[in-house]
């Protein structure tokens, strides 16, 4: 039983490899092979080969300085890392939320096999993850390193702790984040923000720790590291990899006992931690008044729930607008800085360019938000409940249209208010690059809408394809890229006063146009979906 258990759970992990989520049937073998080799070459090759490049560049100078315990120390950190975010939010849902936990409980199954079959499947995404680093780590230091029974074995058996580390913190925090859904009232704005949270943290120390590692590689034949305190245990589990031996049998007794630990504690509790579903937010009811509203507004709040109700389409649709408040916040504290550096580069010689570059800059940032280009297919088998309401489809076209509006409009005019006060725009220019990137944001929520509508995908299983997949993504992405890049590059080399008032009027225009063709032809098309 334990034997099928394991078959099933590796089977949902490689399930993508095999089934094609967008058309709802299986691969064929030749899909399902190149499938996989695509998967191994983006794993493989581009996040190993980056990884392998990092150990390749710390092993020579920190070995040979007498520092590889601090080189396995960074590595094993970075390895494990990435292994516990890249795993915990699989555990969570696959351990403890999984849908299929009532079946499988209702059957003759010994509750042991059940845990243990999904304690196998969090591992072996744990594997995915961490070998990634802790492969390159361990051939770099044989390369690098003086060959002999212990610096062999110790890199080897401090990789397999390290999974295992992932394996036991991975489990907890998956406990955290499953207990914290339940009691959360919006999940999928919930999930969003802890995702972007912890990308903000994975990008602020990776910025701060590879400065602190210039740093030290710059000045390692002079610097000394005195090891007490909380520094000895740092050191122990380091030495540990690279060989010494006692350091060694200490962190893999501590690692074991505290796997063992986990497990029991799994043990006793498995049945109460996944059938307990008590804590979920508390909705106490209160007599109000309806409000109406007018039918486009209900329109539009009824597309922004949607959004903000799927944690997917929200982050992966409208991740621009936080990058653009992220960035104008920044331009706003460090403006005189940000301005001087510039005009000190390129001179006085860049002020006519100004006004363009600066469209052109925000521009760019705004066509990374795709909330419009899904927003048809989105809808699936349930697009008949918009087309059966009692108004007209274009109103239903324009409320998405106006959701792209509401969360990318204002972080797009917040940025460009930033960078003009920045760069000293002067006072004439503003309102004319504020409507040329107002009418951008209105050309690329159209422009979506019209790839979509001539390209609509209903038949989809998983929101994913849609969202991540489906080709008028990738068209309207690209294209708002491409427009924004030509834009940039005829400031840069054509006269860039005239070239502004050009796209001025050319950006006007296309948005116009599609305006019309919405309003009619995609109308259309919408209402025979």
């Amino acid at each position: 039983m334990l034997k099928t258990l394991l078959k099933k759970q590796f089977i949902e992990i490689n399930k993508g490899f095999f089934f094609d989520s967008k058309k709802g049937k299986n691969r064929t073998r030749k899909g399902a092979i190149l499938y996989i080799l695509f998967y191994v070459l983006i794993l493989v090759g581009l996040l190993g080969g980056l990884f392998s490049f990092l150990a390749y560049t710390l092993a020579g100078p920190l070995v040979s300085a007498g520092f590889g315990w601090l080189y396995f120390l960074i590595m094993m950190g970075i390895a494990l890392v990435l292994g516990i975010f890249g795993s915990v939010f699989t555990t969570y849902s696959s351990l403890y939320l999984s849908t299929d936990n009532d079946l499988l409980l209702s059957m003759p199954i010994p509750i042991r096999y059940i845990m243990i079959a999904r304690l196998m499947g969090v591992y072996l995404m744990d594997l995915l993850y961490t070998l990634i680093v802790l492969i390159p780590m361990t051939v770099m230091y044989y390369l690098v390193a003086e060959i002999n029974f212990m610096t062999i074995i110790g890199p080897i058996v401090m990789s397999l702790m390290i999974t295992l580390l992932v394996l036991i913190l991975s489990t907890g925090l998956g406990w955290v984040v499953a207990r914290l859904s339940l009691k959360m009232k919006n999940k999928s704005i919930a999930t969003a923000l802890i995702a972007l949270a912890g990308l903000g943290i994975y990008y602020f120390v990776y910025f701060k720790a590879v400065n602190l590692i210039n740093a030290f590689l710059a000045n390692i034949s002079t610097m000394e590291i005195e090891i007490k305190g909380g520094m000895k245990i740092l050191y122990g589990i380091g030495a540990a990899a690279a060989g010494s031996g006692i350091p060694l049998l200490v962190v893999c007794a501590v690692i074991i006992a505290l796997l063992a630990m986990v497990y029991i504690i799994l043990d006793r509790s498995f049945i109460r931690i996944v059938t307990t579903k008590t804590g979920a937010a508390k909705i106490k009811y209160r007599e109000k008044a309806a409000k109406s509203r007018s039918v486009n507004k209900a329109l539009l709040f009824k597309e922004i729930k949607h959004l903000t109700s799927s944690s997917s389409y929200l982050l992966n649709s409208s991740i621009g607008s936080l990058l653009m408040i992220a960035v104008a916040v920044f331009l706003l504290i460090k403006s005189d800085t940000v301005g001087s550096l510039v005009f000190d580069t390129f001179g006085d010689t860049i002020v006519p360019m100004l006004p363009i570059l600066i469209a052109g800059a925000t521009c760019m940032m705004t066509s990374t938000n795709c909330i419009t280009a899904p927003a048809v297919s989105i809808e699936g088998k349930d697009i008949w409940i918009s087309q059966t309401l009692p108004v007209k489809s274009w109103q239903v076209l324009r409320a998405k249209i106006g959701m792209h509006l509401v969360f990318t409009l204002i972080p797009a005019l917040l940025l460009t208010i930033s960078l003009m006060v920045a760069f000293k725009v002067s006072l004439a220019m503003y309102l004319p690059i504020l409507i040329i990137v107002s009418v951008m944001v209105l050309l690329q929520a159209e422009l979506g809408l019209f790839i979509n509508l001539l390209k609509p995908n209903l038949k989809w299983t998983s929101e994913m394809v849609v969202i991540k997949q489906s080709l008028s993504v990738a068209v309207a992405m690209f294209s708002g890229w491409i427009l924004s890049a030509l834009i940039i590059v005829s400031g840069i080399f054509l006269n860039a006063t005239l070239m502004f008032w050009i796209w001025f009027a050319v950006i006007i225009v296309l948005a116009a146009l599609l305006n019309i063709w919405l309003r009619g032809k995609g109308s259309r098309i919408f209402s025979n979906l």
